[in-house]
Parts: structure tokens; sequence; C-alpha cells
């Protein structure tokens, strides 16, 4: 039985290592992916005619109460330099003071806008008081 187990144990890991190795390429075509399918974009097509529920987010956040397009952050969808996930400095461009908060907290390192807040419904949250306050 034990034998049984561990050579099951064993065909298990396996293939999950192989499936493991089958993801990376896919996933490294991805960030490829958006470049190439966003050149041939038809005429009048904005970005809310592909990603209608994210254009929706949007439109209820703040970003889009103040105006600030799809473009401001990702940049042009037909330019080479595209973000599909803006990077920290497209937050720094208006978000200073945060971005400079975010920059120094160790805790924080290697973290971005986004690990904590959702990019289209981004809500402003106030950091919690110090305990006895």
């Amino acid at each position: 039985m034990n034998r049984f187990c561990a050579c099951m144990f064993g065909s298990t890991l396996l293939v999950f290592l192989f499936l493991a190795a089958a993801v990376q390429p896919a996933i490294a075509q991805q960030d490829q992916a958006p470049h190439l399918f966003h050149r041939g974009i038809p005429a009048g097509d904005t970005c809310a005619t592909c990603h209608k529920a994210v254009y929706d987010q949007w439109k209820a956040s703040p970003h889009a109460a103040n105006g600030i397009e799809c473009t401001v952050c990702h940049g042009e969808p037909t330019a080479k330099d595209f973000a599909g996930m803006p990077a920290l400095s497209a937050c720094d461009t208006c978000h200073t003071d945060q971005v400079a908060q975010l920059k120094s907290d160790p805790f924080m390192k290697g973290r971005t806008c986004v690990s904590c807040h959702q990019a289209h419904t981004f809500v402003e949250h106030k950091k919690a008081p110090p305990a006895g306050q």
C-alpha cells in the first residue's frame, strides 16, 4: 500500500511539474499578445468595444469622475509601449505622495498600487490609526 501511494504521489508530482513547465511559455506570450491584438483596432472602436466589463467598472470610479481616460494609465493601445498592466510610474504621475509612501514602506517592497486596490474600481481607503487612538 505504501509503495502504491508513493508511486501515485510521484506520478502526480511529475504531471504537475510537466503542466507547470507547459504553462510558463503561455504566460510569457500573454505579455506580448495584447500588443499584437491592439495593433489592428478598427476605426471608431474604443476600449469599451472589447473591454465592456472593465470599462463599466472604470466608468463608476473616481478616475472616470475626474476625466482620467484609459490612455492616461495604459498609453495608446497601438503603441509599442502600451501597458496592459501599468507600472508604478504611471500612478506616480498624479499620486506622487502615495507612491512615495508605498516605496518607503518595507512591507510593500515589490508591490504596486493594484496589489491592494483593484485597478478599475479604485476606491480610496484610509490608513488605520495606530492602536490605542
